[in-house]
Order: C-alpha cells, then structure tokens, then sequence
C-alpha cells in the first residue's frame, strides 16, 4: 500500500468516525430535548404536545380540574389535564402532586384567573413573576398554603407558558416529599411543541 493510498484511507475513517460521534450526539441531545424521560405520557391538546414524567396519569378530554374563585364562581380550569403522581395522599381521594393542562387565551387574562384561583384555594395571595422563555411568554406564581389540611404542601407554584395564544399550565406542590422537583418542571415546558 502506498503513502498516498494509506492517506486517503486514514482520511476516509477520520471521516466516518466523525460522522458516527456526530450522529450519537445528535441522538443523545434529541433524547434529552424530549421530555423527562421515554417512559412518560404525552399531553396532546390545542394542538400543543407536552411530554410528561413517567407516572403521570392523563384525564379524558372533557374532565375538567377547576379553581373557584372567593365567590363561589369558577376562577380557572383546564379540561383533559394530566396529574402529576396520582394518588400521592392515599387518605385523599382524588389526590395528585400538581397538574398540567393546556388552555387557549390571553396571557394576561390567564395569569389573573389563575393568580385568583389560587389564592382561594389556599388562602394566600401569590407572587407572580416573569420568567425569560426561549419561545413564547411566561409567568411564574408562588403562593405559600394558609389551609390546614391532610397533605397539604408549605408552597404551591404555577407557570403559564404562552406561544401563539395556547398556554401550558403546570401546577404543582413544592417543598414536599413526592413532588416534581424544579428541573422535571423545567424540562416538561421544554419540552412543548406544536404537532
């Protein structure tokens, strides 16, 4: 075999061998870009996905989890919403970690409903905050829970994640063992996509 032949041959793996890193690493940063994990459900309303923690159970499309407001009247709900780690208080029939759910509507508007909502149900006023989004606009709302109650959380946190007037609502307890913690939250706003 020559110089010039073994040159070529020597450039030929160097090539392939670049290609085949690049595509793990594709592969690899696609896998992560996903979602928290494969095994989880997706959430697939409005035309938005969101790909969900693995345990997540997701409710029928006209099932409706729903805030009421000081007057007895609906502040915010969400029809066809997934719950985060079902069941966690087993003395507490219904009872889940948090939720997600998808809605159409104006920001602004979303945020005050939800901001109204939550401090009905756990008798404090939440902090809202505006969080920098890759796409599209987001709200953060902290409030520390003021109701005594079996399983109740110190904190409830909700973003609201806004892009072309479809909003992914995720609310969930914080500060408590069995909840999601922060870069799960994360990685589900991450991960939604229009189909």
């Amino acid at each position: 075999m020559s110089a010039r032949s073994l040159v070529w041959l020597l450039a030929a793996l160097t090539t392939c061998l670049v290609l085949c890193t690049a595509v793990l690493l594709a592969g690899d940063w696609r896998a992560r870009a996903s979602g928290p994990g494969a095994a989880g459900p997706a959430l697939e309303r409005h035309g938005l996905v969101v790909r969900l923690p693995p345990g997540t159970e997701v409710l029928a499309p006209g099932e409706r989890l729903l805030y009421r407001g000081d007057d007895g009247r609906v502040a915010a709900s969400v029809a066809g919403a997934a719950l985060l780690v079902p069941g966690a208080c087993p003395d507490v029939p219904g009872s889940s970690r948090g939720f997600v759910g998808v809605v159409r509507g104006d920001h602004e508007e979303l945020v005050r409903a939800w901001s109204r909502g939550l401090a009905a149900a756990v008798g404090s006023t939440p902090t809202q905050s505006d969080v920098e989004a890759p796409v599209g606009r987001r709200t953060d709302l902290e409030v520390a829970v003021g109701v005594d109650a079996p399983c109740q959380p110190p904190r409830v946190r909700a973003s609201l994640l806004t892009r072309s007037g479809v909003t992914v609502v995720l609310v969930r307890d914080v500060g408590v063992a069995g909840a999601i913690d922060d870069a799960t939250a994360e990685l589900v706003l991450a991960s939604t996509q229009f189909r």
